[in-house]
C-alpha cells in the first residue's frame, strides 16, 4: 500500500513524513490553497530531504497551471511527478508528457467514463488517476471522503490514489472498500492547515499498512506439507482455551504431528496466509449430509481482524454438497461462541468433554445461509 502524504509546507514535515515511510510527498502549488508552498522553499526542501532520504516519490501539485509553468516548476525544484489537480484536459499530460513529466490526473465523481478513461490513458506516472471528493469550487483539501462506492468501482479495473478525508481513523476501512493502489492525505493529518502532526502521520501510516496487510491474506487449500506449521500455530492458539478452562490436555494441544498429517487423507484443510507466514486454518470433513468443521484456529496478533469470519465462510463454500454445517466450541469461549452466532450458527446440544470442560455444539442449515 503507497501512502502519501500531501500539502508539505516545512522541511521538519517532511523529513517526519519519510522517515514514518512515506512513499510520495505532496507540495501544493495552488496559491489559494492553505498549503500552498512557493517554488524556492519547496527547492530547498526537496534538496535537503535527497541528502537523507532518496526514495519517497516527491510530487508537485497543480491546479490548472499552463504545462510550461508545470514544467518549470518541476525541474526548477527537482520533483519527481506532476499531479494535475484542477480542469485540465487529457491534453495537458501529453504536454507533460512530451517534455517527459510524468504525471497523473486527480478526478472527481461525477466524470463520464470516456473522460475518465482518456485521462488514465493520457497519464505518464504511476498511479494514472487520483480520486477526490467533488465539493463545487474546491480542488481538494476539503476534508471530505470521497464516494468509496464509485472509486471501488474504479480501483477494480485501474492503479488509483484514493484521496477525500482520509484520516488515521477510517483509512484502513477506505483500504478495506476501495482496494486502491495507494492512499493520499493531507488535512487529516494536521493539527493546523498546513502544519503537519508526527503523531497523527505515524498511525495514518500504520492503519494503512495494517489494512494492507489484511486484504493481503489469501485463504488457500492446505497440503500435507503444511501440517508442521498449522500445528504450531494450533497449540499456539488454543494456550488460550486451555488457560480458559485450566485444562492443558484438550486435544487441540495434544494432537501429534503424525495424528495431524493422517488427517489430511480425510478432511479438507484451508489456511489464511500472508508474507509466506500462516495465520490461521480451519478444516473440514462430510458426515452424509454435514459438514463437520473442526479447528478454526487464528494467530494471536491477527485475531479480531476478520481472518476467522473469512475462513468459516470459506470452509461452507468448499462444501456446495452440504446441507447442514456442525461445530462446537468450550461454553466459556465466549468470543467463539459470539462469532459464531454472527455467522448464523445456533446452540442444539451441550456436552461435557471432562469434569472441567463443556462443549457446546452449533449448527447452521443450508436454507439459512
Amino acid at each position: 500500500m503507497i501512502v502519501k502524504i500531501c500539502g508539505l509546507t516545512s522541511l521538519d514535515d517532511a523529513r517526519a513524513a519519510a522517515e514514518l515511510g512515506a512513499d510520495y510527498l505532496g507540495f501544493n502549488f495552488y496559491p489559494k490553497s492553505p498549503r500552498s508552498i512557493a517554488e524556492l522553499d519547496c527547492e530547498r526542501i526537496v534538496a535537503a530531504l535527497r541528502k537523507e532520504f532518496p526514495h519517497p516519490v516527491c510530487v508537485g501539485v497543480f491546479v490548472n497551471h499552463p504545462p510550461a509553468d508545470i514544467i518549470r516548476i518541476v525541474r526548477r525544484c527537482g520533483l519527481d511527478t506532476a499531479q494535475l489537480s484542477g480542469d485540465e484536459p487529457p491534453e495537458a499530460l501529453a504536454a507533460l508528457a512530451e517534455a517527459k513529466i510524468p504525471a497523473f490526473k486527480a478526478v472527481r465523481a461525477p466524470i463520464g467514463e470516456g473522460c475518465l478513461a482518456r485521462m488514465a490513458d493520457a497519464a505518464t506516472a504511476e498511479p494514472a488517476l487520483l480520486l477526490d471528493a467533488n465539493v463545487a469550487g474546491r480542488y481538494g483539501g476539503t476534508g471530505r471522503t470521497a464516494d468509496w462506492d464509485w472509486a471501488r468501482s474504479i480501483a477494480a479495473r485501474r492503479p488509483v490514489f484514493l484521496a477525500g478525508g482520509l484520516t488515521p481513523e477510517n483509512v484502513a476501512d477506505a483500504i478495506r472498500n476501495v482496494r486502491p493502489w495507494g492512499v493520499d492525505t493531507a488535512s487529516g493529518v494536521e493539527r493546523s492547515a498546513g502544519k503537519k502532526d508526527r503523531r497523527l502521520m505515524a498511525a495514518f501510516v500504520a492503519a494503512a499498512m495494517q489494512a494492507h496487510q489484511e486484504i493481503s491474506i489469501r485463504i488457500d487449500p492446505a497440503q500435507c506439507g503444511d501440517a508442521a506449521e498449522i500445528l504450531a500455530l494450533q497449540k499456539l492458539a488454543y494456550r488460550s482455551e486451555a488457560e480458559l478452562n485450566n485444562d492443558f490436555s484438550i486435544p487441540p494441544l495434544t494432537q501429534t504431528l503424525a495424528e495431524m498429517e493422517s488427517e489430511f487423507s480425510s478432511k479438507r484443510f484451508l489456511k489464511a496466509a500472508t508474507g509466506g507466514r500462516i495465520i490461521g486454518s480451519v478444516r473440514g470433513e462430510r458426515r452424509d449430509g454435514t459438514c463437520c468443521i473442526g479447528r478454526l484456529i487464528v494467530h494471536p496478533n491477527w485475531q479480531n481482524r476478520g481472518v476467522g469470519g473469512r475462513l468459516l465462510r470459506a470452509i461452507e463454500t468448499d462444501f456446495p454438497e452440504a446441507g447442514r454445517f456442525e461445530l462446537f466450541t468450550s461454553d466459556r469461549s465466549e468470543r467463539n461462541l459470539y462469532l459464531y452466532g454472527k455467522m448464523g450458527y445456533r446452540e442444539f446440544k451441550r456436552e461435557p468433554l471432562n469434569e472441567r470442560v463443556t462443549l457446546v455444539y452449533l449448527e447452521k442449515v443450508k436454507q439459512s445461509i
